[in-house]
């Protein structure tokens, strides 16, 4: 009983499986060929995908030092090789490093990505693969440290990072996926006069709720911390630390939150990373599509589970879907102060937004 699947699926006549229409064993096998497919790959997209502009993420030290910090959704248990691909380069020479380290819960891998460019205008990309041990957590915490060879400084331009698809077939008995189940669906026996039995109706129904649930990025920026640089120019080593004043009116992503979201319990969850927190006086609160978020941790990251009350962009209209502007929103009173600076008050220095 082969759990295998194709690339790309054949899709399922929605027309086939209505009432009154006799169900094929095209359509059954298909159906099963499918859920295979979209445990195995869905959610291979970017979990992480932020550029950075010239001379900001700058790094002269020789010694690693930790300048960002992303939240990134786990697939699943079975899902355990994160691909990451780094653009950047070394003034007037080659071989900087960033190290790049994945933790979840309190078990830590990593791996070193050497930078070879020499120069800014060229056009490679240095990449890199962490594998963990299976896990049933949600959610992992992605962390770049960077360090410079002796007489050069690091700049990065960019970095993206995706898990690796599972390859077909899949493993036997179920899968886990947080604290769902996947069940694996044998295409042998969803062939032509071969019985349809309850258990697959009842499977599939199951791993379409729990695929469902599988979550997808919409939002995820990290400020920069501790950059440092000899460039004779003002601008040098001076990045975004903060969530700031000029940010508020282009802080977000348009991003489809799909149908029955809300109707089946699904939840988007924020993410917010606050430093030079140390007392009650220090906490904020911080507006997140239409959500009063109340932020009194420092240094981890302020989870939080929203209500999906902000109205749709008018582009639901263009596309069909229900797409809402993901992101800080423009009303954030905190974050317009123009009194607030990193060195002395707290501040937002990363936000991440996962949906389903």
């Amino acid at each position: 009983m082969s759990n295998s699947y194709t690339t790309p699926p054949t899709l399922v006549d929605p027309g086939r499986v209505t009432a009154s229409q006799t169900l094929r064993s095209t359509e059954m096998s298909r159906l099963g060929d499918l859920q295979n497919y979209i445990f195995a790959t869905g959610g291979t997209h970017n979990v992480l995908s932020q550029m950075f502009d010239d001379s900001c993420f700058t790094q002269d030290s020789t010694s690693f030092v930790q300048m960002a910090q992303w939240i990134i959704p786990i697939l699943s248990e079975q899902h355990t090789v994160l691909n990451v691909n780094i653009q950047g380069f070394c003034i007037g020479a080659a071989n900087g490093t960033a190290k790049i380290e994945l933790i979840i819960g309190s078990s830590t891998v990593n791996t070193e990505i050497s930078i070879t460019d020499g120069g800014r205008y060229t056009s490679s990309f240095n990449s890199g693969s962490l594998t963990v041990a299976g896990s049933t957590a949600d959610t992992a915490i992605l962390r770049i440290s960077v360090k410079a060879p002796t007489g050069s400084e690091v700049t990065i331009l960019g970095i993206q990072a995706n898990w690796q698809a599972l390859t077909s077939p899949l493993s036997t008995g179920s899968l886990s996926q947080g604290s769902d189940i996947f069940i694996p669906q044998g295409l042998d026996r969803l062939g032509a006069d071969l019985p349809l039995t309850a258990r697959y109706g009842v499977e599939t129904i199951n791993n379409i709720n729990t695929l469902r649930a599988r979550g997808r990025v919409l939002f995820c920026w990290s400020g920069i911390e501790s950059a440092s640089s000899s460039q004779p120019i003002s601008a040098a080593a001076a990045p975004p630390r903060a969530l700031g004043v000029g940010d508020l009116s282009s802080f977000f992503a348009p991003a489809a939150i799909f149908s029955g979201t809300t109707e089946n319990q699904l939840t988007v969850k924020v993410y917010v990373r606050a430093l030079n927190i140390s007392s009650s006086a220090d906490h904020f609160t911080i507006n997140i599509m239409n959500n009063a978020l109340p932020i009194t941790s420092a240094g981890n990251w302020n989870e939080f589970d929203i209500d999906l009350t902000q109205d749709e962009l008018s582009l639901s209209d263009q596309f069909g879907l229900s797409v809402y502007r993901a992101g800080a929103d423009d009303d954030n009173f905190f974050v317009a102060s123009t009194t607030r600076k990193p060195s002395s008050t707290s501040y937002v220095a990363g936000l991440c937004i996962i949906g389903v």
